[in-house]
């Protein structure tokens, strides 16, 4: 974020170990307190009304390091006493960013993976005094040490904060206006308001251009419920606040983009181009977000050079004499740009085959999504589908005279949160109660199941990520040469949203919760019981859909997942 470093007042001067330190305060006029001041606004409401899931804590060690960096190497180098304004909004802007699954909303005070926020900051001050060219640091330092951060350590670690925040509301249009008009004014003031424009509208161009002969393409965030698509993702990309800070606040460092206005207008549409080209390979959120986080690392690397190219706009001579002043400089970096544009989406392809797979994808292998293109079906299908929809389900009753008739007990009327109901809003209640119902059912089928002994029969009331735990107590069961009758009571019934357990970052999984009573009657060989045991029951379970108009199955145990 913007750092740069305007002339500050003079005259002050205190002595320490028998030298003079000159001492220079904050100005009012410092555009860098007027961009800390926003960012500390939305920090204040991304604390009470906007649910981010950074602690106050995680904050202030933020702050604290990039202020203790700056002010001993002014001190110690530069023999003056300072007020740390670039440490801080350093501190301020990785704080703002950066995410560390296992913290959530409401831990005020929670120092969870502080080591990664301590490491982000001082890598990122550390560039802006070591990666130097020409006086000037190269990179923006928060932004380099936080894609280093998310390429380096991955998903499990780190994760950018989310897209999209809260449901649009009066805070949400509130913080739109205090992010907007507030990055408006500081651009205007920095004289980078053609820089923020031609990035934003260079990437809202450039988005639509490749999202057009690629409307399957989609992206699979944590705070919806289906993958992101075409038109939709487009628009969830304009307008995200995330992108929008990063436009702002970011993209616009006065020290590390060209000095002319022509040249700071074609950085902003160069990084938007390199953002919508890193995006090509990305189908997760934090791959999205790395991705354009990415995009101002290598125009940062290249800007001497296009700036050096840019000069005959600029007025500074013609445009072949610029070429060769630049020599063998400009098929350098182009070839170096080239070589590191390759290295974020391979990080983000191999990290889609990663060794711990998330609940949703159980074999760990990247989401396929198919483009279906028609209207609607021919009018004999729909025929069939009407009739076929008018028999009752499969699952009802017996389709043979030997099939299993099962006994279900009675099921409370499932209870949908809001949070549930605004990441899937196609959820409705008669989805929720067939979920239940399967559910249910799926349990009686893994008790029969036990009692009998019968391992096939399991298999049809859960898939092999489930299957396991139910099966492993059959084998238990034979091994000890008993067997088990279980039955169910139950008075509550809830669907829940939960984390995944590697990323909090990837797509919340809805589950649904029983509460209730367990009987376990235990028999030896002979059939006599031994033992009689009633217990309290709170389970949460995932379900899939096997085949189309099937019942739901037992597909994944979410009790100890945590609650989004």
């Amino acid at each position: 974020m913007t750092t740069s470093r305007l002339p500050e007042r003079k005259g002050r001067s205190v002595r320490l170990f028998g030298r003079n330190y000159p001492v220079l305060l904050p100005s009012l006029r410092d555009p860098r307190l007027h961009v800390a001041a926003v960012l500390l606004t939305l920090q204040l409401l991304g604390q009470t009304v906007l649910d981010f899931r950074l602690s106050i804590a995680q904050i202030l060690i933020c702050l604290a390091v990039g202020a203790l960096i700056e002010f001993g190497v002014a001190f110690l180098k530069d023999r003056v006493i300072l007020w740390p304004a670039s440490g801080l909004l350093t501190g301020n802007s990785t704080a703002f960013i950066l995410r560390v699954p296992g913290t959530f909303h409401g831990q005020w005070w929670s120092t969870h993976g502080i080591w990664i926020f301590i490491g982000v900051v001082a890598i990122s001050m550390a560039s802006k005094y070591i990666i130097r060219w020409r006086g000037r640091h190269i990179f923006n330092p928060s932004n380099l040490g936080l894609v280093l951060a998310f390429v380096i350590l991955g998903p499990n670690y780190t994760e950018p904060q989310d897209l999209w925040w809260i449901p649009m509301g009066p805070w949400m249009i509130v913080t739109y206006a205090i992010l907007i008009g507030g990055g408006l004014l500081i651009a205007r003031e920095l004289k980078l308001l053609g820089l923020v424009l031609g990035y934003m509208g260079g990437f809202a161009l450039f988005t639509a251009v490749a999202l057009l002969p690629v409307p399957d393409h989609c992206m699979i965030a944590s705070w919806y419920a289906t993958p992101i698509c075409g038109p939709q993702l487009w628009q969830i990309l304009v307008t995200s606040p995330e992108v929008l800070i990063f436009a702002f606040f970011m993209v616009p460092d006065p020290r590390t983009v060209p000095d002319g206005q022509v040249g700071r207008f074609v950085f902003g549409v160069l990084v938007a181009l390199l953002s919508v080209v890193l995006l090509g390979p990305t189908t997760l959120e934090f791959w999205t977000k790395t991705a354009i986080l990415g995009s101002l690392v290598f125009a940062c690397a290249g800007r001497f050079a296009l700036a050096r190219l840019l000069e005959p706009l600029e007025g500074a001579g013609g445009p072949f004499r610029t070429l060769g002043r630049l020599g063998w400089a400009a098929p350098a970096v182009l070839g170096v740009s080239l070589l590191l544009l390759a290295a974020l989406p391979v990080s983000a392809e191999l990290s889609l085959h990663g060794t711990e797979p998330a609940p949703e994808l159980p074999d760990g292998t990247v989401p396929t999504l198919t483009l279906t293109v028609g209207s609607g079906p021919d009018l004999g299908s729909w025929t069939v589908n009407a009739a076929g929809s008018a028999l009752p389900p499969p699952s009802t009753g017996p389709s043979s005279a030997s099939a299993r008739i099962w006994v279900l007990p009675s099921i409370p009327s499932a209870s949908i949160p809001d949070n549930v109901r605004a990441f899937d809003q196609s959820m409705d209640q008669a989805t929720a109660d067939r979920w239940a119902h399967d559910l249910v059912l799926d349990l009686m089928i893994e008790s029969e199941a036990r009692r009998a002994h019968d391992l096939g029969l399991a298999s049809q009331g859960a898939v092999p990520d489930a299957l396991a735990e139910f099966t492993d107590v059959i084998n238990a069961d034979i091994a000890a040469s008993k067997s088990v009758e279980k039955t169910y009571s139950f008075d509550r019934v809830q669907l829940q949203l939960f984390l995944p357990k590697f990323s909090s970052q990837a797509r919340r999984l809805i589950g649904v919760t029983l509460h209730g009573t367990t009987t376990l009657i235990t028999r030896d060989a002979s059939g006599k019981v031994v033992s009689q045991l009633t217990q309290s029951y709170a389970k949460s379970w995932g379900l899939t859909l096997p085949n189309p108009g099937s019942p739901w199955v037992i597909g994944n145990d979410f009790t100890d997942l945590t609650p989004a």
